[in-house]
C-alpha cells in the first residue's frame, strides 16, 4: 500500500499538492534536439527516436532512444520564464545491452537526496526495468515485473517511468491495455490499463522490486482527425511524472493517418483517492467502478509525437518547467525538445535531485 508522503521532502511539487483547481500547465515552445552527438569511441551517434527524458539536477538531463543501446547526456537552457533556449554539451553513454528503451528516471539515495550514479530504463522489448551505471551504461540489475506487466500487447508494452520525489518509489505503466485487462484502443474507443507502483529497496543496488500499488486508469479515445491515408488509430500512455503524495502527471497521446497525425494530453491524477486494484485478476474493462478520476491539465496537437515528460529546474519566474521530448515519429520531422510551464497555488519550491 502507497503511504502518503506528506512528511517527505518533494524533488517536484509541494508535499501535499494542493487540489486540481491549482494546477496549470502551458506550453512555453520548442527547440530543436541535435540531430548527432559524439560517443565516447569519438564517432558520431546518430539521435533519433527520443522516447524519454529525465532531469538530473542543475541544467543536466538525459534521454534515451528507442530500439538502439544509446542514452544522451545534455545541458538545456531556460529562459528566466521557462522558455527552452538552447541544448548543447551533449555527449553518448553507450549501453550494454540494445534494448527497444522507453523511459528512464534517476536512481536517488534512500533518503531522497543525491543521485547515486545510475538510471532506471523500462524497455519492452523483454519487457523490463534495468538499472544501468550513468558513467558507462552497464546493467547493474534488472527490476522482476509484476505478473500483469509480463504480458503486454506488441509495442505497446512498457512505455513510462518516473521516480517518486522520496527516492523510494518508482512508478510505471504500459502504453495500452494487456490483453488480460481489456480490448486496445481504437477510433472511438479508448483502453484501460494501470499505473503500478514498486517500492524500492532501502538499499541501493539490484535487488527485486515487489509489486505495489496499481490504479485502474482509463485513456481516452484517439483525437478526431480528417483522415489522409489508411492506417490505425491508436491512443495510450506515454509519460509518467511522479508528483509526491500519491500525484500523478500522466501524458497521453493519441495519432492516426491524418491531420493533425497527433495529439498529446497531459492528466493530473490523485492515484490514493483510487482503490488499489493489484488483487484485481479480472480484465479491468469490467470493473470501471474502480477506475481513478483525471483532470485535464492541457491538450494540444503541435504537429510533434511527445514521448517523453518530466520536471525540470524551476524558472526565475516561478512555477516549474516541464520538459518534453518529441520522437520523430518517422514523418521526416526533427526530433524537438518542448517546454512547459507547470505552476500550482501556492508556488512549487525549487528543488533539485
Amino acid at each position: 500500500m502507497l503511504a502518503p508522503c506528506g512528511t517527505e521532502r518533494s524533488l517536484c511539487a509541494a508535499d501535499a499538492p494542493p487540489p486540481a483547481t491549482g494546477w496549470s500547465v502551458a506550453y512555453l515552445g520548442a527547440v530543436v534536439f541535435p540531430s548527432a552527438a559524439r560517443g565516447p569511441d569519438g564517432r558520431e551517434h546518430e539521435i533519433t527516436g527520443l522516447s524519454g527524458v529525465t532531469w538530473l539536477g542543475g541544467d543536466r538531463y538525459a534521454a534515451v532512444m528507442d530500439n538502439s543501446a544509446s542514452l544522451i547526456l545534455f545541458t538545456l537552457e531556460f529562459s528566466p520564464t521557462g522558455q527552452p533556449l538552447a541544448i548543447s554539451d551533449l555527449s553518448v553513454v553507450v549501453l550494454s545491452q540494445r534494448h527497444d528503451y522507453e523511459d528512464l528516471a534517476p536512481a536517488l539515495s534512500p533518503a531522497g537526496g543525491a543521485p547515486v550514479g545510475s538510471l532506471f530504463l523500462c524497455e519492452e522489448d523483454t519487457p523490463a526495468i534495468h538499472r544501468v551505471a550513468l558513467a558507462d551504461g552497464i546493467v547493474q540489475g534488472t527490476v522482476p515485473l509484476p505478473p500483469v506487466l509480463r504480458k503486454p500487447r506488441p509495442n505497446r508494452g512498457l512505455e513510462s517511468l518516473a521516480l517518486d520525489p522520496s527516492g523510494r518509489r518508482l512508478w510505471t505503466a504500459t502504453e495500452e491495455a494487456v490483453p488480460a485487462d481489456g480490448p486496445a484502443s481504437g477510433p472511438g474507443v479508448g483502453t484501460l490499463l494501470r499505473l503500478i507502483c514498486c517500492e524500492l529497496p532501502a538499499a541501493a543496488g539490484p535487488e527485486p522490486l515487489p509489486a505495489g500499488r496499481q490504479t485502474a486508469y482509463a485513456v481516452d479515445p484517439p483525437h478526431a482527425l480528417l483522415k489522409v491515408m489508411a492506417g490505425p488509430q491508436l491512443s495510450g500512455v506515454t509519460a509518467l511524472v511522479a508528483c509526491g503524495a500519491g500525484h500523478l502527471l500522466v501524458l497521453e497521446r493519441s495519432a492516426g493517418p491524418g491531420l493533425p497525425p497527433f495529439e498529446n494530453r497531459i492528466y493530473l491524477v490523485d492515484t490514493l483517492a483510487a482503490p488499489d486494484v493489484s488483487a484485481c485478476t479480472g480484465p479491468l474493462q469490467a470493473r470501471r467502478d474502480l477506475l481513478a478520476s483525471k483532470t485535464l491539465l492541457w491538450a494540444g496537437a503541435l504537429g510533434i509525437n511527445l514521448e517523453g515528460l518530466c520536471f525540470g529546474a524551476a524558472p526565475a519566474a516561478g512555477g516549474r518547467a516541464l520538459v518534453g521530448v518529441a520522437d520523430n515519429g518517422g514523418l521526416s520531422t526533427p526530433n524537438q525538445l518542448v517546454g512547459f510551464s507547470c505552476r500550482v497555488s501556492p508556488e512549487l519550491p525549487a528543488t533539485s535531485p
